[in-house]
């Protein structure tokens, strides 16, 4: 009985910690460079921000979305998941203010999308930058 109270008990512990470690609701840009127009700006997530016509009458969008975060996502949770478990659990006492704050550390991606003209929809050209916040 002994045996199962700890097995249950070792898999209930990786929590919030893993979790936020391993959640990511941002966009990549590698997803963004794939998308041919508005439509799918807006469906991958991303906010429009401004807009106006150049002199020579092409058309300029500016959009805004939530990076997403790099590719270690897993092998933190893993991390969070050994700890929590060497621990016994008491890992989470630091890992969840952990994982909070670097989620609090948001990087965004801008993208500048330019059309022929006002009223095309296909996208003829998009740079990318990321900020911080």
């Amino acid at each position: 009985m002994l045996k199962i109270c700890c097995f249950m008990v070792l898999l209930w512990l990786p929590g919030c910690s893993v979790y936020k470690a391993s959640s990511d609701s941002g966009i990549s840009v590698a997803r963004i460079l794939k998308c041919k127009n508005r439509t799918d700006l807006l469906a991958c997530g991303m906010e429009f921000l401004s807009d106006r016509v150049l002199p020579n009458g092409h058309y300029v969008e500016v959009y805004r979305g939530l990076a997403s975060k790099s590719g270690i996502n897993y092998l933190r949770a893993l991390g969070h998941g050994v700890l929590d478990v060497a621990t016994l659990g008491v890992w989470e006492v630091a890992g969840t203010p952990i994982e909070g704050y670097m989620d609090s550390d948001k990087d965004y991606v801008i993208a500048t999308v330019t059309y022929p003209n006002e009223d095309s929809e296909q996208v003829e050209k998009i740079d990318i930058q990321t900020t911080q916040k």
